[in-house]
């Protein structure tokens, strides 16, 4: 079926979740009639693994494609993670299709020497021993002390995860370890732009490393929210969609 909307909102999921760690955020935009679009990377969710190897601007392309399917003109786009790399991407090389970013728990930075190693420890891992012991690693790294006091959202990012497969997870890492530095993109972003750092995130992307993205780009919003670690939207929906609400609203 192909839609024509002027604008949607774009939500770009984490590592290794996929759409569905948006369900709040589906939930708030449907009562304001808000159209928005949730594509699963390959091997996550519900979408099949592609062929070949898998890069950011791979992944950029597989989204942008499935905008030009239906029909989608402009976007405002939301990545969490790995997906702000994507949004990096898309101002790169798809800037027209842009009405504005928010940038949640991410970072422009490419990765260090010592995370592309561990990335890739992490592949020989997951090619030994399963992907059991990364679902883990990443429920303990992810989430903040409140989240992990809920068994109930625990388990549900749980089996979020657990819909990923091997392929994609190994695909991914790679594509997450060679990803490209976007620090030098900050000062020409003119579009509005949303960045939202969890307050204890002092693992993955703590407040400092995401303020830099808001530092960087003029005119920004910065925020950061209680309860929060490096899945805010999921976490903290109720904070989240409230600044995500506002925001849309300011771009529409």
């Amino acid at each position: 079926m192909r839609i024509s909307v002027s604008k949607a909102v774009l939500f770009l999921h984490a590592f290794p979740l996929s759409s569905e760690m948006y369900f709040h955020q589906f939930r708030a935009l449907e009562e304001k009639k808000i159209p928005y679009l949730a594509p699963d990377y390959p091997g996550f969710g519900n979408s099949p693994n592609l062929p070949g190897d898998i890069t950011i601007e791979r992944l950029t392309d597989h989204t942008v494609g499935k905008l030009t399917e239906l029909g989608v003109k402009k976007v405002i786009a939301v990545g969490d993670s790995m997906g702000g790399y994507i949004i990096f991407d898309m101002f790169r090389r798809y800037r027209d299709l842009l009405a504005g970013m928010v940038f949640v728990s991410t970072r422009a930075e490419g990765e260090t020497p010592e995370g592309k190693k561990a990335r890739y420890n992490l592949i020989g891992r997951v090619k030994e021993e399963g992907k059991g012991f990364l679902i883990n690693m990443m429920l303990e790294n992810q989430t903040s002390p409140a989240t992990k006091k809920d068994p109930h959202k625990m388990n549900h990012l749980r089996c979020i995860m657990e819909k990923a497969t091997e392929e994609g997870i190994i695909k991914t890492l790679k594509a997450l370890a060679e990803r490209r530095d976007s620090t030098d993109l900050l000062a020409s972003i003119d579009l509005p732009a949303l960045v939202v750092a969890g307050k204890n995130d002092d693992r993955v992307t703590p407040p400092e490393v995401v303020k830099k993205i808001a530092d960087g780009i003029k005119g920004s919003t910065y925020v950061e929210l209680e309860n929060s670690a490096h899945l805010p939207p999921f976490e903290n929906p109720y904070e989240f969609n409230r600044v995500l609400l506002n925001f849309v609203e300011y771009c529409w």
